[in-house]
């Protein structure tokens, strides 16, 4: 992200034989290797991609928050965080659509199985150019081998934290957030709030969403209500939140995040550097439209500076935000008037999904990490194809060193629902 490189492609050619798209472009994940994470053929027959990501990601966050992990039985399906207390370590993890592929996967196979049977037979019996015609299509019905008999466990949204939390042997709670695209930033609140109320020692919060179906349903579903970047033929310019010329959000084939949450003191006594203090949390809801923005930002303002009131600083004292930055017209213009009337003209405002795409659920909590890293690092990525900023805001074109001390990441989400978290920097003789 911060050498400014992003992908952005044609859909699969396959899904236009399904439909006309009036978006053409996504951006699609690289191959995962599960098998990184001691996921074997059998695991990946129990779980849907989102689940499978989820455990991959939370695994290397304890990995890199210093926790060392054991097997918890001889087949290694079960591991276990060392020197830690399983009924005092709780899973906030978000998604916005859960297991999907799989509800799509098993749905094609109950509807259609029959019918492709049906057609496979009437093909043989016809003349060759309806033969050739029936052919066609039945190699267009995509289907799974047979009707997967875990399909319940996969497509169920409370997967996401539910697997990781068997994965390594969480037994405090575990609990799933779905609200939309807020989903992945509220998770992460609710984790700070645990720890912070004292329910739990440890927090493993992020999210997880995957998009893919061998029909492009799903971005269809996205591509009907008009909101993803449309009428750019060159992938490279498409996707430019902020900037006059947006034409709406890259759909993303999805992603995901985790952050392990603890005390400061607890991490330091570890022997280990927190990234950032999360020092404050706030959620808010618009009342007022299913897909769209309440229009004055009423709602997305008070969120905002009860969550900056809660840390206890001024918003003067903002020097990042990492904003929610669709690219759709509406959210971008409403984003950008409430963060002029908040923040000031040198706080650095950048839109992560500008360079990876929306990946719905999953945005928040990839959002937190990256403004983690930004205050680590005391370095922020760039905001790409910004030629034409919609206010006169300290977007950076490039990569950008700057002291980070607070930084605020926020997120906003279909339904009216709003989150967002304040983050600060830690200096290494903190013990808080």
């Amino acid at each position: 992200m911060l050498d400014g490189r992003s992908v952005c492609e044609p859909i699969p050619q396959q899904w236009h034989y399904y439909g006309d798209y009036r978006s053409t472009l996504w951006s699609p994940l690289p191959d995962i290797d599960y098998t990184c994470y001691g996921l074997n053929r059998a695991d990946m027959m129990r779980f849907d991609p989102v689940a499978m990501m989820a455990i991959g990601t939370v695994q290397e966050a304890l990995e890199h928050a210093g926790f060392k992990l054991e097997p918890k039985d001889s087949r290694g399906s079960r591991l276990q965080i060392a020197n830690t207390n399983p009924a005092r370590t709780g899973v906030y993890f978000g998604t916005g659509i859960g297991g999907i592929n799989t509800t799509l996967s098993t749905h094609s196979y109950h509807s259609m199985n029959r019918i492709r049977n049906s057609l496979d037979s009437v093909a043989n019996n016809t003349n060759q150019d309806d033969d050739k015609k029936l052919k066609v299509a039945i190699e267009h019905i995509s289907l799974a081998r047979r009707f997967n008999p875990l399909a319940v466990t996969l497509l169920m949204s409370n997967a996401v934290a539910a697997a990781p939390g068997v994965r390594f042997g969480i037994t405090g709670p575990c609990k799933t957030t779905t609200v939309a695209c807020a989903s992945g930033t509220a998770s992460v609140a609710e984790g700070f709030r645990a720890i912070h109320d004292g329910r739990v020692d440890l927090a493993i919060v992020g999210a997880s969403e995957y998009l893919f179906d061998d029909y492009g349903s799903i971005f269809r579903a996205y591509d009907i209500t008009a909101a993803m970047t449309h009428g750019i033929d060159d992938p490279h310019r498409a996707n430019r939140p902020f900037d006059e010329d947006r034409r709406g959000f890259l759909f993303s084939e999805g992603g995901a995040a985790a952050l392990v949450l603890e005390r400061a003191s607890s991490a330091i006594s570890r022997g280990v550097q927190p990234l950032a203090e999360l020092i404050a949390a706030h959620e808010s809801f618009d009342g007022y439209n299913m897909l769209a923005m309440e229009p004055s930002g009423e709602s997305m303002e008070r969120m905002i500076r009860d969550t900056i009131a809660a840390g206890g600083i001024k918003a003067t004292d903002l020097d990042y935000v990492n904003a929610h930055g669709t690219g759709t017209e509406m959210n971008d213009a409403i984003e950008t008037e409430v963060l002029a009337r908040v923040v000031s003209k040198d706080t650095l405002i950048n839109s992560s999904k500008g360079l990876i795409g929306h990946t719905i659920g999953a945005s928040g909590a990839i959002e937190a990490a990256v403004t983690a890293l930004s205050i680590r690092d005391q370095r922020v990525h760039p905001c790409l194809n910004l030629d034409n900023p919609l206010r006169e805001l300290n977007f950076p074109r490039q990569a950008t060193n700057a002291r980070i001390d607070y930084a605020l990441s926020q997120s906003f989400a279909f339904g009216g629902h709003n989150a967002c978290l304040l983050m600060k920097q830690l200096p290494n003789n903190q013990n808080s």
